[in-house]
């Protein structure tokens, strides 16, 4: 994880450098970079976290097939183990909705990055895409908003409701402070512009894990006969 994420950042920076410079197809690959980045720690915390023992039980439950013979449907049923793997259906709802608004916000910021010049001279206000810019920013700190009600809504319930409100507040946080960011030029802007898609993706994926999981732990009981 280490040698990949330090490459990783290397080579955005690199492209990063070569953008300013003057390639516009470095843009692209300045953001791509550190995507690759995140996608290797996600890999790394799953690996370190997945109990063996668990996924081998959760991929030996029995599954539905057409094949089956089947006399009536049966309900479906919920396989939840004794630490609550899964969050309230509460949590769920809100995770979700904010996760949509989560991609609202991102598609905001990219029709932005459009409209406002990338070579603008610093300011908190652009002179050109403001009225863009403004909605960005005000969805932004109602977003920020919601993932705060969220973390106070979650107290006292199961584990994944508190990891999944903390991870869509860190994304959401992380995005905010890029956004900040941005009001300065050169390398300043682009980093702000990067940690916005970071933190983007990372509430996104904190705020789909409740849902994600709730689905993959539906199983159908098994078939009468």
């Amino acid at each position: 994880m280490v040698v990949l994420v330090s490459g990783c950042a290397l080579a955005g920076w690199w492209q990063a450098t070569r953008a300013l410079g003057g390639n516009a197809l470095s843009w692209l690959y300045s953001i791509e970079w550190p995507i690759f980045g995140l996608i290797a720690i996600a890999g790394w915390w799953q690996l370190v976290h997945e109990d063996p023992e668990a996924y081998q039980a959760r991929k030996s439950l029995p599954r539905y097939s057409p094949e089956m013979p089947v006399a009536a449907p049966a309900p479906e049923r919920r396989d939840v183990g004794p630490d609550e793997a899964t969050a309230e259906p509460v949590t769920v709802r809100w995770a979700t909705v904010l996760a949509v608004a989560v991609g609202f916000e991102f598609l905001l910021g990219v029709m932005a990055l459009i409209s406002v010049p990338m070579n603008r001279p610093g300011g908190w206000l652009p002179t050109k895409g403001e009225a863009v810019y403004l909605v960005h920013g005000c969805c932004g700190l109602l977003l920020m908003l919601g993932a705060v009600a969220l973390i106070v809504r979650t107290r006292g319930m199961s584990r994944t409701s508190h990891i999944a409100a903390w991870s869509g507040l860190t994304g959401v946080s992380l995005a905010g402070v890029g956004g900040l960011l941005t009001g300065a030029t050169s390398l300043v802007r682009f980093l702000g512009m990067t940690l916005m898609v970071l933190g983007a993706v990372l509430a996104a994926f904190g705020y789909m894990v409740p849902a994600l999981l709730t689905r993959s732990r539906r199983v159908p009981a098994a078939p009468l006969g």
